[in-house]
Parts: structure tokens; C-alpha cells; sequence
């Protein structure tokens, strides 16, 4: 019976040298394994001369003579290199039975650490792999391929330069890009490289497509995704949306409300039905708008927490709001449609890029059009006294949430205004009434009994 074959190789040491080496010149030392008949090599960073090297040493692993100054630290890190190796291997042999290869041992001979789920993959390494690809497919030219590549070596520098790298000083791991990473990448780039708004974006476009193949092969969580496609700076000019006016009066009261919501119920028309949905959904968002309704993502909602979670069209600024029992529904409901996989509601494709400014701008008026043709025939028909429109959801909930007592500081943060300043000016009309109805709640009675 024959020696039982072992599930994984050995690792010796060679030197690498050529058939008529000269005597005089030194050769690199390499670790070696073989698999399947075929070798796996890397260099140690330790060159010698190949008289000063021992083939048999070590066991036949291969060590440097005794002669060489400083053999014995040498050898020690040679040894420890490949007795680190053998563990591992053994280790994940134990774990995995059969299941070595050649890119198990590749990853163990650079210190990958491969029970990780990005597997030890360099970020800017496996963004400079997705650049190669689409250039490769024609997909980007040969300028925003170098481009890219540039923006990369800048990244590292980033990483070098502010310490923010991990498993080495200019590199970091798929899974350990952060939202908080970027946006220090971002305002490191405005502050110490005094690049422009339009210039960071070029230079985010190739880190988040990145992202966003990370997160389709589970490298990335889709939540951190979602906030990550969120980083790209907006411009203002052409995204500017429906703004905080001096308010018009125009929200629905609590009557109103149900009202719609009896219609909703009775009616017969799937769309129409679908964009109260949405506007009702608005309203128990806490009035988020509808560029944000129509640009909210899977990845920013945390049904655990009941949380919602995304940077502002119009601000810039990333708000989180909770989401009540009214909201979850709705979601729940979308959810299992199933239409997007992406974004939430049917109002844009799961390919609209929020980087692209123009397909941005038109996307928002269109479905701002086609909702709130839709709701203004709502509203007719309630013989409500206004053209009903989306934006009527934000001023229904901030003017029902003051008359039933949330403070204007709480009001002004879940609607993700700036300051309370912005709050007051808007809904400045309704104060006298819900600063009254404040002040009875004390309920202070320190008079004498005959007043």
C-alpha cells in the first residue's frame, strides 16, 4: 500500500537563479509550494549567492550558510514565513476538507486573510481590476481609464498620508470601506489637494461603480452601499427642487386625510392608486420630498431599527428619520412587488445614476408631472380648495405635527431643515395657535381661590 497522499502541500525555499549564473551575483530567495504539479512562488525580499546557499538545509527546505553575516535572522524569517503558511493551510484544511487549491495557497502566501468575506481583496487594487474590465469592454475610453487609474494613486496617498490604511499603510480592505472613509477622502481632496467639486466626483465615479460590484458579489453590505452611491457631491444649479416657500396654507386637515384614504380604497385605477401610496408614505416620512421618495433606495431602509437613512437631493446632508407602523406597511407592500431592485417606488430606473445631474433634473419632472396630475384629480374629486400636489404631504405633516405638539425643534429635524429658523419661517402662521395649546398643557394654577 502507498503513502496515503497529503490534502496540501509543504512549502520549501529556492533560489532563484539562472543556469550559467555568475558567482558574484546575488539571487532572489523564493517560498515555493506545488500543487497539482505546478508551482506557487513568492519572493522573500532576501537575495545571496548561490555558493551561499544551502538546498538541503533545514530539512530540505533550503537555508542560507551560516557563513552569510546575519544568516541566523535570515533563516528565522524564512522559517517563520513557511511554518505560518503550513498552519494555515492545515487549519483550512481541517475547516474545509479537500477544498485547497492554488488561489487558497496564493492568498495564504500573501497573507490574505481568506475567511474574510472580501476574501482580503486590496480596495484599490480590485477598483483598478473593475477599470481594466469596462476598458477592456469598450465600455469606458482609454482617457477615463487612466484617469481612474491616477485617481487611484491618489487614494493611496490619501490612506498613506492621513493613516487611515489597515493591513498596510497605503491599503485597505474591500470590507472596510466606510461611508466615514469617504467622506474624509472627500474633504481631504478639497482641503490638502484643492481639488473642485466636479473634480471629486471624477475621481468618486470609479470608487463607487466598484462599490457597487462589491455589494452584488457580498463583499459589501447593501445598506453601506446605498449610503456610499450618496456620497457623490450634487450640483445644485440644475437639481434645485421644490423649495421651502413662504407657505401657501395649502395641507390637508385631519378630515381630509381620511377622506383620501377612502378613496384610495374605493378606487379602481392601479396607478393612481399607487402615487397616494407614495404620497401618503411622504406624509408618514415625516414630509420627505418627492425627489427623495422617488430617489429612495432599498439600501436605505433599516427595517430592523425602523429607520430610514439617506443624503438629502436638496441639502446635501444625510437625514435619518424613524419610520412609524403607516410607513412599514407601505414598504412591506412595495417590497414584495418586487419591481425594483434598487429604488423603492416606480418612479425612475433601477439605471439612473444620482451622479448624473441632467438625467436627475429631468427624472424629477417628470414624475413630479405625472403624480401630481394624477393627485390634483384626487383632490377634485374630495373637493378639496386647493391643486392638490405631492409637496402638500410635507406641509400636511409639519402643520399636523405642530397642532398636536411636537416641538419645533423636533419638527425641524425631521423635516431636515437647516435650523429652526427655516421651520419658523415657513410655518410662522401656526405658532400663536400651537404655542397656546403649549402653554395650557402646563396646566399652572398659582392663584388665590377668590380670582
Amino acid at each position: 500500500m502507498g503513502r496515503q497522499k497529503k490534502p496540501f502541500p509543504l512549502g520549501h525555499f529556492q533560489l532563484r537563479y539562472p543556469k550559467n549564473y555568475v558567482k558574484s551575483k546575488v539571487y532572489p530567495v523564493e517560498i515555493e509550494y506545488i500543487f497539482g504539479g505546478r508551482p506557487i512562488r513568492r519572493s522573500m525580499n532576501i537575495s545571496v549567492a548561490v555558493a551561499d546557499w544551502n538546498p538541503n538545509g533545514n530539512n530540505g527546505r533550503g537555508e542560507i550558510r551560516a557563513s552569510v553575516p546575519d544568516s541566523a535572522r535570515f533563516n528565522k524569517l524564512l522559517l517563520t514565513k513557511v511554518n505560518k503558511v503550513d498552519a494555515g493551510l492545515n487549519e483550512y484544511n481541517q475547516k474545509f476538507p479537500g477544498q485547497i487549491n492554488e488561489d487558497i495557497i496564493a492568498a495564504f502566501l500573501d497573507d490574505k486573510p481568506i475567511t474574510r468575506r472580501d476574501k482580503g481583496e486590496d480596495f484599490a487594487a480590485y477598483v483598478e481590476k473593475r477599470l481594466a474590465i469596462d476598458y477592456n469592454l469598450n465600455k469606458i475610453g482609454y482617457s477615463r481609464y487612466q484617469n481612474g487609474k491616477s485617481a487611484m494613486n491618489i487614494f493611496r496617498q490619501f490612506l498613506l498620508t492621513t493613516g487611515k490604511g489597515t493591513y498596510k499603510p497605503d491599503a485597505i480592505y474591500i470590507g472596510e470601506i466606510s461611508v466615514e472613509l469617504i467622506d474624509k477622502y472627500i474633504k481631504w481632496r478639497r482641503e490638502f489637494k484643492n481639488n473642485s467639486d466636479q473634480t471629486i466626483n471624477h475621481a468618486l465615479t470609479p470608487i463607487l461603480k466598484a462599490c457597487d460590484s462589491a455589494c452584488t458579489a457580498g463583499y459589501i453590505d447593501r445598506e453601506v452601499n446605498a449610503e456610499l452611491q450618496d456620497m457623490r457631491i450634487q450640483e445644485k444649479a440644475s437639481l434645485e427642487v421644490e423649495g421651502e416657500k413662504e407657505f401657501d396654507g395649502n395641507y390637508l386637515t385631519k378630515d381630509q386625510l381620511q377622506k383620501l384614504v377612502e378613496f384610495y380604497e374605493k378606487d379602481t385605477e392601479p396607478r393612481r392608486k399607487e402615487y397616494i401610496e407614495m404620497f401618503l408614505f411622504a406624509f408618514h416620512a415625516c414630509g420627505l420630498r418627492i425627489v427623495d421618495v422617488m430617489t429612495l433606495q432599498w439600501g436605505h431602509i433599516n427595517f430592523e431599527k425602523r429607520e430610514l437613512s439617506k443624503v438629502l437631493i436638496k441639502t446635501n446632508h444625510r437625514h435619518k428619520i424613524p419610520l412609524t407602523d403607516p410607513a412599514i406597511r407601505i414598504l412591506h407592500k412595495w417590497q414584495a412587488m418586487g419591481r425594483r431592485k434598487k429604488y423603492v417606488f416606480d418612479l425612475v430606473k433601477d439605471e439612473l445614476s444620482l451622479n448624473n445631474a441632467e438625467a436627475l433634473y429631468k427624472a424629477r419632472n417628470t414624475a413630479t408631472k405625472c403624480v401630481n396630475q394624477a393627485l390634483n384629480v384626487v383632490g377634485q374629486k374630495l373637493e378639496i380648495p386647493f391643486s392638490l400636489s405631492f409637496h402638500s404631504s410635507r406641509h400636511t405633516f409639519a402643520v399636523l405635527a405642530l397642532n398636536d405638539g411636537l416641538s419645533m425643534t423636533v419638527i425641524s429635524r425631521l423635516l431636515g431643515h437647516g435650523s429652526t429658523d427655516v421651520t419658523e419661517k415657513v410655518y410662522a402662521k401656526f405658532l400663536p395657535q400651537t404655542l397656546t395649546a403649549e402653554v395650557e398643557r402646563l396646566g399652572y394654577a398659582y392663584l388665590p381661590e377668590e380670582l
